[in-house]
């Protein structure tokens, strides 16, 4: 099919894939009458990918997709983080609204006075000890907390997509309105945590307890 050039951007990239498919092992197949599945398409074009260390964070998170999508921005370092504007050309002010250090995706959600306190207090409600630490360290213990079987790794991993997903909107709360958070964020964390898993039953003894503790 000719690729029109007024055609939309993302009409033309799929167009533009035609000629990797046909040179794809799956595609010869498919011409020798085998059976086709686009899945087997799109594994083989997309093996030449190594995978990202922290995909077990958000593969199969129980959290809110809305909580899940800003954690996967967040590990890709494509939120809009005060630095990261700046380096765009933004004229803004770079300091963080919590302590008033420079602003990055490093320092925002463990590194703050603010922010790694409301990790600690949802790590404590876990009853996880565990010493918080700049968000690449950060990052490590948590994809090494999701290589674990136990139940406690969904229970994590609900946590910190949450925990990211509310910082960030008391953040932008309080950089475009002004406005700060009514309750406190931690119980709001635990109560979003606590609706999440509820809905599983084979966790809701674990959860009971917790709750309890």
């Amino acid at each position: 099919m000719e690729i029109k050039v007024n055609g939309s951007w993302i009409i033309k990239h799929i167009l533009k894939l035609g000629e990797d498919i046909k040179g794809t092992q799956q595609w010869q197949y498919l011409n020798q009458g085998a059976k086709f599945q686009t899945r087997d398409i799109y594994k083989e074009l997309m093996k030449h990918h190594p995978l990202v260390e922290w995909r077990g964070l958000v593969y199969k998170n129980k959290a809110r997709p809305r909580a899940v999508f800003v954690l996967w921005l967040a590990c890709q370092h494509r939120l809009a983080t005060k630095d990261r504007l700046a380096k765009f050309g933004v004229n803004v002010d770079q300091h963080c609204v919590f302590c008033g250090c420079i602003e990055t995706v490093q320092h925002l959600f463990f590194d703050c006075m603010y922010t790694s306190k409301v990790w600690g207090e949802v790590l404590g409600w876990l009853c996880i000890q565990h010493s918080i630490q700049e968000w690449n360290k950060e990052l490590q213990w948590l994809i090494k907390i999701c290589k674990s079987r136990n139940w406690r790794k969904h229970f994590v991993k609900i946590a910190v997509a949450e925990t990211v997903y509310a910082v960030w909107m008391d953040r932008n709360a309080r950089v475009f309105r002004n406005e700060m958070q009514d309750k406190n964020i931690v119980n709001s964390i635990i109560e979003r945590i606590t609706n999440r898993i509820w809905v599983y039953p084979k966790y809701r003894d674990r959860l009971a307890h917790l709750l309890l503790a």
